[in-house]
This record gives structure tokens, C-alpha cells and sequence, in this order.
């Protein structure tokens, strides 16, 4: 799991996006700009960290996604940040963003 110093405040959920591919299937690198673009318009990523009043203003409280559980979320949902420290990219999204849970 990755490990950052960002932690959501209220309802929003920190999500780390799905990794973009550096090389095309015919094996070509995918310029930076384009891969930038890319991950900028993921749909998919593993939740991180949620904060402390996610989902409690839905049905009854309790949270339909956990720490660890692949999701998917709203495209143009929240926006990117980067940890300080480790220069990794987030998602800082709305707990209602989150669409659906990814089995497996």
C-alpha cells in the first residue's frame, strides 16, 4: 500500500490512480504530455485514506468503499495532488465521486 502524509479532511477520500502505460501495446513510449493527460482522466484507483465524515451523510453512515478496495470514481471528480514528500500523484476526490467498488 502506499504510504503518504496527505490526510483527507470531512467526506473527501484520497484515492492513488491506476498506473498509466509508458509504452503503447506496439511498443512505443507514450510521450509525457499524453501520459499526463491520461492520468488526469483515470477512472480507476485504489483508496488510500478517507476521512472522517465520508458516507455519514448517506443512507445510514455506513461507508460503501474501505482503505485498500479498488474504485472506481467520477472522471472529473476532485483533482490531482501531490505528496510533499514522496512526489507520488493522488486523487482527492468527494465520498460521492466514488461510483463503485472494483472486484477483483
Amino acid at each position: 500500500m502506499t504510504k503518504t502524509s496527505i490526510t483527507p479532511a470531512g467526506h473527501r477520500v484520497l484515492v492513488f490512480p491506476d498506473e498509466v502505460d509508458e509504452k503503447t501495446s506496439g511498443g512505443l513510449y507514450v510521450p509525457v504530455s499524453t501520459k499526463e493527460r491520461q492520468a488526469n482522466e483515470q477512472i480507476f484507483g485504489t483508496i488510500v485514506k478517507i476521512g472522517v465524515n465520508a458516507w455519514k451523510a448517506f443512507d445510514d453512515g455506513k461507508p460503501w468503499a474501505k482503505v485498500g478496495d479498488r474504485v472506481t470514481f467520477a472522471k472529473y471528480g476532485g483533482f490531482q495532488i501531490e505528496d510533499p514528500v514522496t512526489k507520488e500523484k493522488f486523487r482527492l476526490l468527494n465520498d460521492e465521486d466514488i461510483c463503485a467498488v472494483v472486484e477483483a
